[in-house]
């Protein structure tokens, strides 16, 4: 799918390394993140959901669409989702150099514990930038 590849690779040791980093910390993270009703976000490299699941919790009226470029992960991600009955959330196999929405199609952009991974976190940046709105966050 792409020239970058995700550093750490996709073994289930690691799916359950990231699992226990992201639940351990969403408390000092994120638990007061959220998004405005009405509003689009992208959440890039969503691994597993861990992330998802709380930002989706505080953003009911908000639409999250959260990619990333491992299907097995997504598949994780889809069932923690719908085993805590959220649907505002769209779940999308996607790479974040090559991302496959229009330039300026989200009013947010979510990162968490993913630029660690790429072997160039500049470029995904400018990747991810390119589909923020103007003025957006």
């Amino acid at each position: 799918m792409s020239k970058h590849k995700y550093v750490h690779g996709f073994t289930e040791r690691e799916n359950r390394r990231l699992l226990d980093q992201a639940t351990t910390l969403v408390e000092i993270l994120h638990s007061d993140t959220s998004y405005p009703a009405g509003s689009s976000v992208l959440e890039a490299g969503c691994g597993i959901g861990a992330q998802t699941i709380t930002l989706a919790r505080n953003s009911p009226g908000a639409r999250i669409v959260s990619v990333d470029i491992a299907e097995t992960s997504l598949d994780a991600a889809r069932k923690l989702a719908a085993s805590e009955g959220l649907q505002n959330i769209t779940f999308q196999r996607a790479d974040i150099f090559d991302l496959p929405f229009p330039r300026e199609s989200f009013d947010h952009v979510f990162v968490c514990f993913v630029l660690e991974h790429l072997r160039n976190p500049i470029e995904a940046l400018s990747c991810l930038r390119a589909v923020l709105k103007q003025g957006g966050a």
